[in-house]
């Protein structure tokens, strides 16, 4: 049976605890950060409009109806939709430079 003083003296050992003490830090990092961000609510997935494809406009509006803002999770990214009146005014008037705009959407 190894004791703790045959793991402390065994340099894979020490570089194993070391690197796993690394990821954990970093990741609790990173997670206590995603978390100082206000984020909207999670609404839906992409599984949910595919469920609801037959209906999705009145899906849609019923969300918007539910939230004024919120998010739809697919598996490698996620958007967000609003309804909220002064967002709209933020983003189409208000600090309209601050969201990029693609070349071919602006007809360049």
């Amino acid at each position: 049976m190894w004791t703790s003083m045959d793991i402390l003296s065994n340099p894979l050992a020490i570089l194993i605890i070391t690197s796993i003490s690394i990821v954990l830090a970093c990741y609790y990092a990173y997670n206590h950060q995603q978390h100082k961000k206000k984020h909207h609510p999670i609404a839906a997935t992409m599984l949910h409009h595919i469920l609801n494809f037959h209906r999705l406009h009145d899906y849609m509006t019923e969300l918007a109806t539910k939230y004024k803002s919120y998010r739809v999770l697919s598996p490698f990214r996620y958007e967000v939709y609003t309804s909220d009146p002064a967002n709209v005014e933020y983003m189409l008037k208000t600090k309209f430079e601050n969201f990029g705009k693609d070349k071919k959407e602006v007809g360049a």
